[in-house]
């Protein structure tokens, strides 16, 4: 199980936040998901999306087979041929410095009718982050600041696929008091071999160009790459909407929760002795309720999406 990154009662509710920057980014988008496959509808906000972007960064050792820069040349590639509505780049980088500078360049480069999809090839180092080819390792919380960083501009639209080992522990590192990182990641929970890669990120580029078609793609990543039924599959779709309500939800790990009263009353006890575990407990669940009512339109950017 991933590692619960921790959260401590900060007196400061999302209400009286100030308010987050305007985006500069002109809204561009053309179609909204709800990205609930339950539902699988989506709410048509913008016409001028013409152009999607794959992004493809990749970090691995030299003598190991390039398997972001096969994906790049030999997939993305031809499709950018058949499609002129889309586009690939290939970033190749080995320090964080690099990692980020690949991100500003994204950031820098982008039109006004543009979505973008961003992929990460690189080994993973558990719940530390990524394991870049210089040896540095890209925490999962900095990792998540440059993601959110490219998110802003797309209206919270952004889409990450990720070909790293145990990505899923990027979970213990979510912050729901801040700006989704992305709209929707693609996240590993085991070991991933280079053949489980190539064929399934083959498989899912073949049916994806945008958000509107992650489910799809996503079915079609897991049909090719399992063992014999879906849930075998090491790849799986994380929707920012529903962890941000996974995290605000006190009851749904009680055994957490329990764990999250205890650290707090030991640390609050410790300032003032006057506090009791109860008191903990209830200002945590207040904590959480007021999280959840106020914090979720500014954590999906609803409210910069509703003044556009």
């Amino acid at each position: 199980m991933a590692h619960r990154r921790k959260i401590r009662i900060r007196g400061i509710s999302p209400a009286r936040r100030k308010k987050h920057r305007k985006c500069r980014r002109k809204a561009q988008t053309s179609l909204l998901c709800d990205c609930n496959p339950k539902q699988g509808s989506a709410k048509r906000l913008y016409t001028d999306v013409r152009k999607y972007r794959v992004e493809i960064i990749e970090s691995l050792p030299d003598e190991e087979i390039q398997t972001g820069t096969k994906l790049y040349e030999g997939d993305l590639k031809p499709l950018t041929l058949q499609d002129d509505s889309l586009v690939a780049y290939l970033h190749k980088v080995s320090t964080i410095s690099e990692f980020t500078l690949a991100i500003d360049s994204i950031i820098s480069s982008l039109q006004d009718d543009e979505l973008v999809t961003l992929h990460i090839e690189a080994h993973g180092d558990g719940e530390n982050g990524i394991r870049l080819s210089s040896g540095e390792i890209l925490g999962w919380k900095v990792f998540m600041d440059l993601c959110r960083r490219l998110n802003e501009e797309l209206l919270g639209m952004l889409v990450v696929t990720t070909a790293v080992c145990y990505s899923f522990s990027i979970i213990g590192s979510f912050d729901p008091t801040k700006r989704a990182p992305f709209k929707a990641i693609m996240l590993t929970n085991k070991d991933v071999k280079v053949d489980e890669i190539e064929r399934g990120y083959s498989a899912f580029y073949q049916k994806y160009r945008n958000v509107l078609d992650v489910f799809k793609a996503t079915g079609a990543i897991q049909a090719e790459v399992n063992q014999g039924e879906k849930s075998s599959s090491p790849f799986h779709l994380m929707v920012a909407d529903n962890i941000f309500d996974e995290f605000v939800n006190p009851d749904r790990d009680p055994c957490f929760f329990t764990h999250l009263v205890n650290e707090n009353f030991c640390r609050l006890k410790a300032q003032n002795p006057e506090y009791t575990r109860e008191r903990v407990e209830n200002e945590l669940r207040e904590f959480f309720c007021d999280l959840a009512k106020n914090g979720r339109e500014y954590f999906t950017f609803q409210d910069v999406i509703k003044g556009k």
